[in-house]
């Protein structure tokens, strides 16, 4: 279905350098979303595209699940890929949110994945919000590439997963993993283990914004999933209070 150009916005941070992004690409870029940052572009524009990519997961409250559905249900187009954004699509990929990538197919195989799987500790924006903590998936998929190499075991990639799991997601990092994986008995160094070029989370963010340039090219977006009318509720309005909202102007809007 042939459309008219319609605005696109871009959340992310750590999964992807800003020199990874597609020159093609038109589009407002903002740091990683947090509750009440796609009310706040809907608001903007109904008819607007939303790459949601990376969201925060502390000092904010994350991305509420309602908002997305209140934008959705105003036209805007939402994909989701590589961090929040997987995890957000694969919850409501039933609803009308478009996913991508290898982590949101994970996420919808493995509903009781742990939230925190994506989750990275990354430097402020001012800073380039450069991770600075691995994710969980992506080191899980490092331990199965190297033992599918030979490199290390299937007893030691099972040694790695557990002391991956074991580490809050702002103390996980390769070198913290490995010393965690010792004390429980395990002998694995960094160089049993392949060394990828780059992360899944990377991946998985281009492939979505090839995509998007792709598609702002074509014009061709996808339809909207039908589906019930939004009802807004009591907690969905206190989410945006508690965002900032004017309550009397979002409801006019």
């Amino acid at each position: 279905m042939m459309q008219a150009k319609r605005p696109l916005v871009v959340f992310i941070g750590p999964s992807l350098p800003p020199e990874g992004l597609p020159e093609a690409l038109q589009a407002d870029v903002r740091p990683p979303a947090a509750q009440g940052d796609i009310a706040a572009v809907s608001l903007e524009a109904k008819d607007c595209v939303i790459a949601l990519i990376d969201g925060v997961f502390q000092g904010a409250p994350a991305v509420r699940h309602k908002e997305i559905l209140w934008a959705i249900d105003r036209g805007a187009t939402i994909f989701g890929a590589a961090s929040m954004g997987a995890l957000r699509a694969a919850e409501l990929s039933s609803f009308g949110m478009h996913g991508r990538g290898l982590i949101y197919r994970w996420f919808r195989r493995n509903a009781l994945a742990p939230d925190d799987a994506v989750a990275v500790l990354h430097t402020p924006e001012e800073l380039g919000a450069v991770a600075i903590t691995d994710s969980l998936v992506d080191l899980r998929i490092r331990f199965k590439q190297s033992r599918k190499e030979g490199q290390i075991t299937a007893c030691q990639e099972s040694a790695l997963v557990t002391a991956a799991f074991q580490l809050h997601y702002t103390e996980r990092h390769l070198k913290a993993v490995l010393a965690t994986a010792r004390d429980n008995g395990a002998n694995i160094t960094i160089s049993d283990l392949a060394k990828p070029d780059c992360t899944q989370k990377q991946l998985d963010a281009q492939l979505l914004l090839d995509e998007l340039t792709d598609r702002q090219k074509s014009g061709l977006w996808p339809l909207p999933t039908p589906g019930a009318a939004f009802v807004p509720t009591d907690a969905f309005l206190q989410d945006l209070a508690d965002a900032g909202f004017s309550l009397d102007s979002f409801s006019g809007a």
